[in-house]
């Protein structure tokens, strides 16, 4: 059986821990949400009805900006 990808000491691991120590949380939080608010847009419907996997998107997206407001800024 493989390591899981972001396994302590993978090299996602340490990828994504050096993303943060060079972004800040805050900020990897805020991409991710523009991540999901990009993937909503793919799979976006041209009638204008969000699909539940669209709305699904949109609403991780919410989640994660609002988590990242909430985050002290550190400096």
């Amino acid at each position: 059986m493989s390591e899981p990808y972001f396994a302590p000491g993978s090299e996602a691991m340490l990828a994504l821990e050096a993303m943060v120590d060079r972004a800040g949380l805050r900020n990897v939080l805020y991409a991710l949400a523009a991540v999901c608010r990009t993937k909503a847009e793919r799979v976006s419907h041209t009638d204008h009805t969000f699909s539940p996997t669209e709305q699904a998107w949109r609403i991780e997206a919410a989640r994660l900006d609002t988590t990242a407001t909430k985050i002290e800024v550190h400096r």
